[in-house]
């Protein structure tokens, strides 16, 4: 199970966990910028477009978008 399927069952939780200071608040806007990412992708756009659409969406560079989809696709 990887991170973003894990935040997307236990969003209740994560953020009940977050409000507690347990988890930083920063995870809260990677799993929004990776659900942007992920409904681009499911809208059948390329990799590159979707990561290029998702940055100019949530103003963040093409670079951190990346990141922050390897880092959600890690297995938790």
């Amino acid at each position: 199970m990887t991170k973003f399927e894990y935040i997307n069952k236990n969003i209740s939780r994560v953020k009940r966990e977050v409000k507690m200071g347990l988890i930083p608040v920063g995870i809260l806007r990677h799993y929004e910028i990776y659900s942007r990412f992920d409904y681009y992708i499911k809208q059948g756009h390329e990799i590159c477009c979707a990561i290029n659409f998702t940055g100019d969406d949530m103003r963040v560079c093409d670079r951190t978008v990346f990141r922050i989809i390897k880092n959600m696709e890690e297995i938790a």
